[in-house]
């Protein structure tokens, strides 16, 4: 049971732990097909979900070159000064609202083979300090660009990082890892817009629609192999239009630069579980989650959104396991969103408050901002995020 629920859950396989000593590395893009735009239209030839990629040789559905060929940034690049101005608008009543859980609330870690935090006091002459010894995606978590490549099957022979600018897992782990896609880079470039909410899980107790945040259904890909595979609850474009329907968003809502926040209702399930309920959970062999459903049709409704970054209250931003395909091949979106167009994910957000606080208000949009860890060549971070109405 331990190690299935692992396989379901893991985002990715358990490596020893390295020690990082890293130095700066020139990138060496490997991009044969880029798009062409220019400072006075950043989206000149920007090219449909159909249209991708850009060239056969790239992984599925990949946006290497969109940004260009040595692009480090992806889907941050929708982030200006402009949008940012644009999205302090959002600002009426100076009320901030933290989105981040506890780093101890998990009793057991979703995925095991993230050891718990440990916190330890360490007094001084007359001052004290504490030490904080993390897995940096214990509980709310911003998932950088060097967490989760392209594969098949998870072999590290055939990971592909972003735009093509990692050449092996040994510049990722290695004693010497390049600084190239690391978690400094979204530190660095500073991370502030125009949040947008779409709370499936209250339009789904409104509308009546009864799920479980961590049971499964039978999948459609029995077909893949002899096993039987399941997912969990998947949220569909569909199911999307409707709630920013509901919520009284235009039609055309989106904005360049917007960042996604859909409220599944996972935290708030998990919250209201018993504690020994919460501590068994991550070892359930049939363990899935509510998420966004990995299809062809919900990653194209989120491309031409232009969006800086998605989030969500749940493990991954879309449904586990990873069963899906896309274009014929097992992908899931994490592959996309991170190896193929550069654009990180927030997961674990607590977004209870923000729904409440939001609805009251009748509104669906706010201003965010997420602070990083400003650490070389890192692989993820605590957000920090902070929504402000």
């Amino acid at each position: 049971m331990k190690s299935q629920a692992i396989k379901l859950l893991a985002l990715v396989s358990f490596q020893p732990l390295v020690t990082a000593h890293p130095h700066t590395s020139p990138i060496k893009p490997r991009i044969v097909v880029s798009r062409q735009f220019g400072a006075g239209d950043v989206y000149a030839n920007w090219p449909s979900y159909d249209q991708l990629p850009l060239d056969a040789s790239y992984p599925t559905k990949a946006a290497w070159g969109v940004w260009g060929a040595d692009d480090v940034q992806g889907a941050l690049n929708h982030i200006t000064n402009a949008t940012i101005l644009a999205a302090g608008d959002e600002i009426k009543l100076g009320r901030a609202i933290n989105l981040n859980m506890d780093l101890n609330a998990f009793v057991t870690p979703i995925n095991p083979n993230r050891k718990p935090l440990n916190h330890v006091f360490q007094p001084g002459s007359g001052y004290t300090d504490d030490v904080v010894v993390l897995n940096t995606q214990v509980s709310t978590q911003y998932d950088g660009l060097r967490h989760f490549p392209y594969s098949t099957d998870s072999n590290t022979s055939t990971y592909q990082w972003y735009n093509n600018l990692i050449e092996n897992f040994d510049q990722v782990i290695g004693p010497s890892p390049t600084e190239v896609l690391g978690i400094q880079q979204a530190a660095q470039k500073g991370i502030a817009g125009r949040g947008v909410l779409l709370d499936f899980a209250g339009w789904a107790e409104v509308k009546n629609i009864f799920y479980s945040a961590f049971a499964v259904s039978a999948s459609p890909l029995r077909s893949l192999n002899s096993t039987n595979h399941l997912q969990g609850f998947g949220i569909n474009s569909t199911h999307l239009d409707a709630i920013a329907s509901w919520q009284g968003l235009p039609q055309n809502w989106s904005k360049p630069g917007d960042i996604l926040l859909i409220r599944t209702g996972w935290t708030k399930q998990y919250l209201n579980l018993t504690s020994y309920s919460q501590e068994i959970l991550p070892w359930d062999p049939n363990l899935g989650s509510v998420g966004m459903n990995c299809s062809d049709d919900s990653l194209a409704w989120l491309w031409e959104k232009k969006l800086a970054l998605v989030g969500a209250d749940n493990p991954a931003f879309e449904s586990l396991p990873f069963d899906k395909m896309i274009g014929g091949v097992p992908r899931s979106m994490h592959q996309v969103f991170i190896g193929g167009w550069g654009q990180s994910i927030v997961e674990f957000l607590d977004l209870e408050t923000l729904a409440e606080e939001l609805h009251a208000l009748n509104r669906s949009t706010f201003f965010l901002t997420i602070q990083n860890l400003n650490i070389k060549s890192g692989i993820a971070s605590p957000p920090n995020a902070l929504a402000i109405l």
